[in-house]
């Protein structure tokens, strides 16, 4: 394994601590929610660590927002990205 790929166990760690967080945060979002609203925050997540197209690039942290926090995305985006969705079949 080259350097400039290795990563140093402190970030290592850092990165284990953030997706921990991020799990826990799923978690939390998806508790209580029916399992269509479950498949949707799962689809958006994806979407957002996967990005398959261009429209998902470049909104890759409003699509994990409208995940997990959906109340703090605006009403615009909420309509862009359904739309998008439709035509791409996400």
């Amino acid at each position: 394994m080259s350097e400039e790929h290795s990563k140093s166990l402190d970030e290592l760690m850092e990165d284990r601590e953030a997706l921990l967080a991020l799990k826990e945060a799923i978690e939390k979002r998806i508790a209580n929610t029916s399992k269509e609203e479950q498949m949707e925050v799962d689809s958006l997540v994806r979407r957002s660590f996967d990005p398959q197209c261009t429209f998902d690039q470049n909104h890759r942290a409003k699509l994990y927002a409208l995940a997990l926090t959906p109340g703090q995305v605006g009403w615009y985006f909420k309509l862009r990205e359904r739309l998008h969705r439709l035509i791409h079949h996400h």
